[in-house]
C-alpha cells in the first residue's frame, strides 16, 4: 500500500512534522489537511481540522466518511501544503458518532496505490478463476479486481511457473441474472505467500472492448455496494 520515505531518521521527520504543523496552526487555526483512506481499495478522501497537537499527537475533527474508513491496521494518509511528501499516521483513537481522530507515529511515504492507472477493489465474495499455463489448468480466486488487473489466490501447491498466462474469470451480471467467463491475456507482476494461499498479482493485455464493459459495470456496482456498506455503517454509528 505504501512505501516509507524517510528524510533523516524516523523520530528527526516526526519531530520535524509535528512542529511544521504547531507552527502552521499558530499563525492559522483553521488550517485543514486532507486524509486518505482505502476502504477495501475505494479511495475515501475528505478533508480534517486539527483541533488541538499534544506532543507528538494531532488529534482531529473528520467526517464520519474518514472516520468509518479506518482500516482495521489502524492507519490514515495525510496530505497538508506544508511538506511535498504524503504523510503516513497511525491512529491512536477514531470515532465514527463523535467524528473524532487522534494520530501518531508520523513518517513520510509514498502511496503505492496511487501509481496504479485504475482502482482496484477488494471483493467479498471471490470470483471463481482459471489460469491455462505450460504446467496446465490451475484452479483459484479472483480477491481484487481492477479494469487493469487482478489478484488470484491459489492453493499452494499449484505451481504457476508462466510469467504470461491467459486468465478466466467467472463475472456475474445480476441485473441479467448471469455470469460471464471473460478471459484475458495477462502478465504476472508480483507473486507471494499470504495465510497459506499464493497470491499471484496480474496486469491485462489487450482488453477487448465486450470485456472491458462486462468488467466495468461489475465494478461499478461493487464500488455503489461498497459505498452503501460505508453509509450504513455511519448511520450506525460504527466506532472502531
Amino acid at each position: 500500500m505504501y512505501s516509507t520515505r524517510i528524510q533523516k531518521t524516523f523520530d528527526e521527520d516526526q519531530t520535524d512534522i509535528i512542529s511544521a504543523f504547531r507552527a502552521e496552526v499558530a499563525k492559522n487555526p483553521k488550517h485543514e489537511i486532507q486524509l486518505i483512506n482505502y476502504y477495501k481499495g475505494l479511495p475515501i478522501s475528505y478533508n480534517a481540522k486539527i483541533a488541538t497537537i499534544e506532543k507528538d499527537t494531532l488529534d482531529l475533527d473528520v467526517t464520519p466518511q474518514q472516520a468509518a474508513s479506518i482500516p482495521p491496521e489502524r492507519y490514515t494518509f495525510i496530505r497538508s501544503k506544508l511538506f511535498k511528501h504524503t504523510i503516513l499516521a497511525g491512529v491512536q483513537y477514531v470515532s465514527v458518532k463523535h467524528k473524532a481522530l487522534s494520530v501518531r507515529k508520523l513518517c513520510y511515504v509514498e502511496i503505492l496505490a496511487e501509481r496504479r492507472k485504475h482502482v482496484r477493489l477488494e471483493i467479498g465474495q471471490p470470483l471463481p478463476a482459471m489460469i491455462n499455463s505450460s504446467t496446465g489448468v490451475i484452479k483459484g480466486r479472483i480477491i481484487e479486481l481492477s479494469l487493469g488487473g487482478a489478484v488470484m489466490a491459489a492453493q499452494l501447491n499449484q505451481e504457476i511457473a508462466d510469467t504470461n498466462i491467459t486468465l478466466s474469470i467467472m463475472i456475474p451480471d445480476t441485473e441479467l441474472d448471469t455470469t460471464y467467463n471473460v478471459k484475458l491475456s495477462a502478465n504476472l507482476v508480483e507473486n507471494k505467500n499470504e495465510n497459506n494461499l499464493g497470491r499471484y498479482a496480474y496486469s491485462f493485455s489487450d482488453v477487448d472492448k465486450v470485456t472491458d464493459r462486462i468488467m466495468g459495470k461489475y465494478l461499478f456496482r461493487l464500488q455503489v455496494e461498497i459505498i452503501r456498506e460505508l453509509k450504513d455503517m455511519i448511520e450506525i454509528g460504527t466506532a472502531q
